[in-house]
């Protein structure tokens, strides 16, 4: 399944939240080698983790923080599913988190991405599903699922936080197959898209930097090595030429990849509008300030 009919199906989703009993909250062991393929990889910011190293954390410590239950309709599959979950707050809480840190990226398998600034993740609660309907990663996907979402689900939802209702684009905070948690401080990561050219952008080009990081950035990288995920391999120099010499066909291909190109991959945007889509040109231009 792809993720463009999952992400419509999530837009219709509702949610019971129930709180199981559990342990009290502490702090996740980090394992300097993978024990099982389950096993999550943490890396980044981590105190008393030497720059570049990676960490595993075994999805049994992460089923011992506090859980929830929450009954979702139509989230992976239509009619209702529990879900056993973990907020990514209490993830975040557990680990050793380093001085400056603000940010959570999540990378998966395929190289999709999602970005989650902490304040996000206080508003708006993503959680890290762990079972589904019972049954942990190892025996996913689950009956009813066609495609395999493990090792780990991060999804939000208006039902446990009202300010998802308010999201442009809640389908790119919701990626399946995660692998890696990086935690970072959001001025290092997007260094490129906030220095150079991108450091004093018009109004519109700033608003549509905002929808580049929220949207974008789950399959592209951007200006100057900016983070992104590595799921598109279209450089953003390409991008950026298409959005000054041919913006009617990067508009389209935007909302209709495949009405722009029947070979393309992308996920089409068709909800965005006009002036969203002259927002998303002007930073990937970097239209300056003036």
């Amino acid at each position: 399944m792809t993720r463009f009919f999952r992400i419509a199906r999530l837009l219709r989703s509702s949610v019971v939240l129930l709180a199981l009993p559990s342990p009290v909250a502490r702090g996740l062991e980090l394992l300097t080698a993978r024990s099982l393929p389950s096993d999550l990889v943490v890396r980044g910011g981590l105190d008393g983790v030497p720059a570049g190293e990676e960490r595993f954390v075994t999805w049994a410590d992460l089923r011992r923080l506090p859980v929830h239950e929450l009954t979702l309709s139509a989230e992976f599959f239509p009619g209702e599913q529990r879900v056993t979950a973990v907020f990514l707050e209490d993830v975040i809480k557990a680990l050793p988190v380093a001085r400056g840190t603000d940010t959570i990226l999540a990378t998966c398998g395929d190289g999709y991405a999602a970005v989650y600034r902490f304040d996000f993740v206080d508003r708006c609660r993503p959680f890290v599903v762990l079972e589904i309907n019972g049954l942990g990663p190892e025996k996913w996907p689950p009956p009813g699922l066609a495609f395999n979402p493990a090792p780990y689900v991060i999804s939000v939802s208006a039902g446990v936080a009202p300010a998802v209702a308010e999201l442009r684009d809640p389908g790119h905070k919701k990626p399946w197959g995660v692998t890696t948690l990086e935690l970072a401080m959001f001025a290092d990561k997007f260094q490129g898209a906030l220095s150079g050219p991108w450091a004093a952008l018009s109004l519109r080009a700033e608003q549509g930097r905002v929808l580049w990081v929220n949207s974008c950035a789950s399959c592209h990288i951007g200006p100057g090595g900016a983070f992104g995920g590595t799921k598109s391999g279209q450089p953003f120099l390409v991008l950026q030429t298409l959005a000054r010499c041919e913006p009617a066909f990067f508009k389209l291909y935007v909302r209709d990849p495949k009405s722009a190109n029947p070979s393309a991959h992308m996920e089409g945007h068709p909800h965005y509008r006009e002036e969203e889509l002259e927002a998303l040109s002007a930073f990937i231009t970097a239209e300056p300030r003036k």
